[in-house]
């Protein structure tokens, strides 16, 4: 009996969890629920217990409990343990996958001043004042960036090293040779 209620679980968990992974990837639908919920918060932070976990752990538990009872022959008890606990981490590995998934879609948002005084390197040659605008390499919050920039002077070639004066609201950067 114990082996009919392992196969549903593997069947149903799977074949919901297929389809859940094909919507989600090919019509986007990457959230569990887009209702109006104006009263209540969230601050997206790792959810354990979603649609996708879930199914995730009745596909796990059913396929565990399914091998541990006919391919290893072993008794009800211990194949209920396998098959929980190999659910319970099915259901961890989902969770951890697309919380890892909301981190690579967040916007990081940069403070373009903190680059200010800073000295920089130029990546792709700055034209002479107002003639047009080159790139350089700078850190910008603590990460290293490739910005648009532009000089108070003379032409730029590549690989000089320049000294950031001032950031125009565009989010182009001012520069100048650096002594």
């Amino acid at each position: 009996m114990d082996v009919l209620i392992y196969l549903v679980m593997a069947l149903i968990g799977t074949t919901f969890f297929v389809i859940r992974l094909v919507i989600a990837l090919f019509f986007g639908g990457d959230g569990d629920m887009d209702g109006d919920m104006g009263d209540v918060g969230g601050d997206g932070a790792f959810n354990m217990f979603s649609i996708l976990s879930i199914l995730a752990f009745f596909m796990g538990a059913g396929w565990m409990g399914l091998t541990c009872r006919i391919d290893w022959n072993l008794n009800s008890m211990v194949s209920a343990a396998a098959a929980t606990g190999f659910g319970f981490v099915l259901m961890m590995m989902a969770s951890g996958l697309m919380a890892f998934a909301r981190k690579l879609n967040r916007v990081v948002e940069y403070d373009h001043s903190t680059a200010v005084g800073r000295t920089a390197s130029v990546y792709m040659s700055i034209p002479m004042k107002g003639e047009g605008q080159g790139k350089i390499q700078v850190s910008v919050s603590g990460r290293l960036k490739t910005m648009d920039a532009a000089s108070v002077g003379p032409r730029i070639p590549e690989f000089t090293s320049v000294k950031v004066v001032s950031v125009r609201d565009d989010g182009t950067f001012i520069v100048e040779p650096a002594d």
